[in-house]
């Protein structure tokens, strides 16, 4: 979660960078969309393997 934060962060300073104006707003939508990628990932990752322990 913390490496999430950080990674939008810095996405945020880049852009800044670039002259670009980026609010809260967006930092809290490139937040949400990272973390439905890790999440879909694992889904995936879960369901490739069908294996109980996983699950646990």
């Amino acid at each position: 979660m913390n490496s999430l934060i950080l990674i939008s962060l810095t996405i945020n300073e880049v852009l800044e960078a670039l002259s670009f104006t980026i609010t809260y707003a967006d930092c809290f939508m490139l937040v949400c969309i990272f973390m439905l990628f890790i999440f879909i990932n694992k889904n995936s990752a879960i369901s490739k393997n069908n294996m109980p322990e996983v699950l646990v």
